[in-house]
């Protein structure tokens, strides 16, 4: 017997035994399979849910990673205002200074000694020297017992000035345009340590004996202490402060070191706000009750809930791992300065505990959270509350971390299941077409029984005309 296509059957349905036979293979198919792709469905969309869940995890973690980034530094505790009574004689910097006050008496600034080429001055910067553009000439300079020699080989005040730069022996040149002619100025470095003299073997090049400025060490006072600098700018004097001397104060000027600690406090409570929210994620999460949509209970009975949670805790809560922190040291552990996790799981900060500990205890503050140090690198051990929890959530966020390998892993089981829809939906057609198949040969031979039905019907209805 010749195979029926389902195509050609499905539009000649009814025709002999009169039932809905496309309905009947359709439904038979899909109870066949249906509860297979169901199964399969429930687990591919569980594991979706859980990968928007991790999502939601690890930008929860970065978060509380970048508020734990501004006080990873010794730097970023900086917290001292320096009030200046006389900012137009000096201006003041400072990194990691401690608050206390000074008296600051500028008496001199360091001055850099500037020479000056002798009258008349050059008609233009091309004017040749030395007799001629091509005849070479030479430089004598004494700075700092050495007398090096500039050989300029472009016999012209631009060539001259182009020689003294290049040479780079401590003195500088440069062109003026006095409106009567060209000078070339000579300068230094400042403090009286680097004067010098120049003279040229060039008959038409001299130089004027009075110094249009002499060199000369700063000096001032600090508390009534002398103090000698050959620069400006002072940064060993007052630890952890730099001091740029513009001009001699009038009388003593007062320095103040002011503390404030608004931005540190600002920081911390930072932390403890991305802190509750990488909790609360974590709680919404593992709660089978919870009411967001989407992902809320998504990962119920997840172990790397409680995972995440342990791990971050410790380090947040822990002990400091910074080194010469003991278990007898005043400030060990983020709960000395009022962090701490109540029975909800949230992190509280004690804001009058905090004010005391930076108060008495700064220095040990810092250390504990950063370990004293700058510019740590993020797999760096040891490196105090901050660094450490820092570089943990790093490590978790890397891509051979945790929540990585997870979502990884996931994404895996979404690959299998799509796939194993795929053959289920290839599954499901097959079936379809076979029960199509069987049920176009069971209409045919229903069709042909009702046929032979009607006809011996007609036949003996015809002999018992026949008889009568």
């Amino acid at each position: 017997m010749s195979t029926v296509s389902s195509t050609n059957f499905l539009t000649s349905l009814g025709a002999g035994s009169g039932i809905d036979t496309k309905a009947l293979a359709q439904n038979l198919a899909n109870a066949e399979i249906q509860p297979q792709k169901d199964a399969v469905n429930v687990k591919l969309t569980k594991v979706q849910s859980k990968i928007s869940g991790y999502g939601y995890i690890k930008s929860a973690l970065l978060s509380l990673k970048d508020a734990f980034g501004k006080i990873y530094n010794a730097s970023d505790f900086n917290s001292i205002t320096p009030n200046n009574s006389q900012p137009t004689a000096f201006g003041v910097t400072s990194a990691a200074a401690s608050a206390g006050s000074y008296n600051i008496e500028v008496k001199k600034i360091a001055l850099a000694q500037r020479t000056v080429t002798a009258d008349p001055g050059f008609t233009s910067p091309d004017t040749p020297l030395n007799g001629g553009a091509t005849n070479a000439f030479d430089l004598n300079l004494a700075i700092g017992g050495a007398t090096p020699t500039i050989h300029v080989t472009t016999a012209t005040p631009a060539g001259m000035v182009s020689a003294i730069n290049n040479a780079k022996l401590g003195v500088t040149a440069a062109l003026i345009n006095t409106g009567s002619g060209y000078k070339m100025v000579v300068t230094g470095d400042t403090g009286a340590a680097k004067s010098f003299t120049l003279s040229s073997t060039a008959s038409d090049v001299t130089f004027d004996p009075t110094n249009l400025q002499d060199a000369q060490d700063a000096s001032f006072k600090v508390n009534g202490l002398s103090v000698t600098r050959t620069t400006n700018t002072v940064n060993d004097v007052i630890d952890g402060v730099t001091l740029n001397l513009y001009t001699p104060t009038t009388g003593n000027a007062r320095l103040d070191l002011n503390r404030d600690t608004t931005a540190i406090k600002a920081n911390l409570t930072a932390v403890v706000t991305a802190y509750n929210d990488l909790e609360n994620t974590l709680k919404e999460l593992g709660n089978s009750k919870s009411t967001i949509k989407d992902i809320g209970g998504s990962m119920v009975g997840d172990s790397l809930l409680q995972t995440i949670r342990n791990q971050v805790r410790n380090m947040v809560v822990g002990k400091s791992t910074a080194p010469g922190i003991t278990d007898n040291s005043v400030i060990k552990a983020g709960r000395d300065v009022g962090l701490s996790v109540d029975r909800t799981g949230q992190l509280t900060l004690d804001s009058t505990k905090l004010d005391a500990a930076l108060q008495n205890h700064f220095d040990d503050v810092v250390k504990m959270f950063t370990a004293g140090t700058n510019n740590k690198s993020v797999f760096a051990v040891n490196a105090g509350v901050a660094g450490d929890t820092f570089n943990g959530i790093d490590k978790m966020l890397r891509s051979t971390g945790v929540m990585t390998l997870q979502t990884d892993s996931a994404n895996k089981q979404v690959t299998k299941y799509q796939a194993d829809m795929t053959k289920l939906d290839t599954k499901l057609q097959q079936t379809l077409d076979r029960y199509t198949k069987q049920f176009s040969v069971m209409d045919s031979i229903v069709g042909n029984s009702t046929a032979t039905r009607t006809s011996l019907t007609n036949t003996f209805n015809a002999m018992n005309n026949t008889k009568n």
